[in-house]
């Protein structure tokens, strides 16, 4: 922009690479800048429609920029683009080439061979890509003399996936118990790579989210713990500790706090329609099948007119499973197998499970979404539980496609996803 209305004798123009220019990323993407452009220019309502007119715009701003950069040149102009694996020329660079040279302009394109850098790691890596050739001897005899002068990338101790595994024993020893979170079950079913490496740090610190989720689970708790508290009594509550709830500032967080009132009203409406009287929230258990030991704790543990367990589960998504899925959770399922085994007979002694039931609070709907699980069948669940602790038991543990991949926190450490292939393990 700043070019125009000006000239010099030489313009170089560099940097045409597909993606960066012509760059057809949308500029507003918060607000949708350019869809109100479009829709106050045309009318048009339809978003497919608006996306597409914004992207034509955009492709027609690109194209004037370029023009004005190819005509501040006088005599010469020089433009410039690189290809290697992950780059490529962009279609400017290609339009250049043929007016500037015809229908011949792939035989008149001017390739320069980038050198080497002249780095120690950049000398190392070329000697080790020689090894694999006739200059073997000599490529090795000068690495050698490199790691010899002190050089660290020379040293093939330094070498990915040349040392040893250090390891191949199980994580946990043949007979030791092996703790087995309700949770982890449906990572672990999921993909094993994955659990693992949650399992073992490879997760961020708590979010503003993950600590949203845990307030409202702890008022939650309040009320049913306190018959005398009020919506308006928690709604105040939640307003007065926000500021350490969440530590954005400005519309976000005032839209935050919105969501999670929100979630309050759910939560109350909820509670006061439950036919079934509340047990204890936040009910601790720990029960062993077999090498697993299953602990964690359930919202909410209800009984039934029959006198049967019942366990709720609170959700602060803004997404809720399917029925079918809702029906196959594995985080339910150890709940009732829990029930089933003893686990919460220090708040109730019946070991009879009425079922289970997920409870989204989250999402947009007017009321909170219920997702049930019918009673399971124990001895198949048991099977499950100990297959699944014999699984997270062992030294080897495998990355598995599935529909959750696009959120994973850790695939830049799986080796079946683009993001993680240089991942030697």
């Amino acid at each position: 922009h700043s070019a125009k209305g000006r000239e010099w004798e030489m313009v170089a123009v560099a940097g045409l690479q597909e993606g960066t220019w012509p760059n057809l990323r949308a500029r507003g993407s918060l607000l949708g800048s350019e869809r109100l452009v479009e829709r106050l220019r045309h009318g048009i309502r339809e978003h497919e429609q608006l996306d597409r007119m914004a992207e034509n715009g955009l492709s027609r701003d690109e194209r004037r920029l370029i023009y004005v950069a190819l005509t501040r040149a006088k005599s010469h102009l020089l433009v410039t683009s690189i290809s290697k694996e992950d780059e490529e020329p962009s279609l400017y660079f290609e339009e250049i080439l043929e007016s500037a040279h015809g229908k011949i302009a792939e035989d008149r394109r001017e390739f320069t061979e980038v050198p080497r850098a002249l780095t120690s790691d950049a000398l190392v890596a070329e000697l080790r890509r020689a090894l694999s050739t006739e200059k073997l001897p000599l490529s090795g005899s000068l690495i050698k003399r490199l790691a010899e002068e002190g050089i660290a990338v020379a040293d093939t101790e330094n070498w990915y996936g040349v040392l040893a595994i250090s390891t191949s024993e199980p994580i946990v020893p043949a007979g030791k118990l092996v703790s087995v979170s309700p949770s982890g079950g449906e990572s672990f079913t999921e993909c094993g790579l994955k659990w693992f490496l949650e399992r073992n740090g490879g997760t961020d610190g708590d979010s503003t989210a993950q600590v949203l989720g845990s307030a409202i689970h702890a008022f939650a708790a309040l009320m049913e713990d306190d018959s005398s508290q009020s919506e308006e009594s928690l709604v105040e509550k939640l307003k007065s500790s926000w500021n350490l709830i969440d530590p954005n500032t400005g519309w976000v967080k005032a839209a935050q706090l919105n969501r999670a009132i929100e979630m309050i009203r759910k939560f109350v409406k909820y509670h006061r329609s439950s036919p079934n009287k509340i047990v204890k929230a936040e009910a601790e258990f720990s029960v062993i099948v077999d090498r697993a030991r299953i602990s964690g704790s359930v919202d909410r543990l209800e009984v039934t007119a029959d006198g049967s367990l019942y366990v709720i589960d609170f959700k602060t998504g803004k997404t809720a499973l399917s029925i079918s899925d809702a029906i196959e959770n594995k985080q339910m399922q150890a709940y009732q197998l829990a029930v089933i085994e003893g686990g919460f007979a220090k708040y109730d002694p019946s070991t009879t499970s009425a079922g289970a039931e997920l409870v989204y609070l989250g999402t947009t709907a007017k009321d909170a979404p219920k997702r049930s699980q019918p009673p399971i069948d124990a001895e198949a669940i048991r099977r499950e539980v100990i297959e699944m602790a014999e699984g997270m038991s062992r030294s080897a543990f495998f990355a598995t496609i599935n529909k959750r991949c696009d959120q994973c926190q850790v695939r830049s450490s799986c080796p079946l996803q683009s993001d993680g292939q240089t991942v030697i393990g």
